[in-house]
């Protein structure tokens, strides 16, 4: 495995080489380095990336996946807000960074996040399943209920869904 990954970390070099028109995606070469559990390298790809293309979302998401992986929350959650400055109606990002936030024992933070999450999304049971839980953990019992039976609802309709 650790072989393939380096010859695939090979092969993206090369590419970047050869010229723009075969040139590797920003994030690639992270990705390899990624797969092959090499983070401080994919780490410095992937800030390297974002360094040429600093608004490209989809590399500040891989920017958090990576650090995440490397036990950086910190660094993680840097690359989530700055996502999240560029598209704040992305509810996807809300979610991961609620999840880290929610790791971490953060759960005020993590709640934030989810309500807010649960706002872009109403039907993401991630964001719904998230916002019950934490605010029954800080005490929000009428707002957690409510959660709750969206969750609810929203299993049941995954399920007649999946039997059709």
């Amino acid at each position: 495995m650790q072989r393939l990954a380096i010859s695939i970390i090979g092969l993206c070099l090369l590419f970047a080489c050869a010229g723009p028109s075969t040139a590797p995606a920003p994030g690639d070469i992270a990705t390899a380095y990624q797969s092959a559990g090499r983070l401080q390298e994919a780490s410095r790809e992937i800030e390297l990336a974002i360094r040429v293309r600093p608004r490209d979302i989809a590399l500040r998401r891989q920017a958090a996946q990576i650090y995440i992986e490397a036990g950086r929350a910190n660094r993680a959650i840097q690359h989530l807000e700055s996502a999240i400055q560029l598209a704040p109606r992305d509810g996807a990002l809300w979610i991961d960074l609620a999840e880290i936030e929610r790791a971490r024992e953060n759960t005020a933070d993590a709640y934030v996040a989810y309500r807010r999450a649960s706002a872009l999304a109403p039907t993401d049971l991630r964001a719904i399943s998230g916002l019950a839980l934490t605010a029954e953990n800080l005490g929000f019992s009428e707002e957690a209920s409510a959660a709750y039976a969206k969750w609810a609802e929203l299993e049941l309709s995954l399920e007649s869904e999946a039997g059709e």
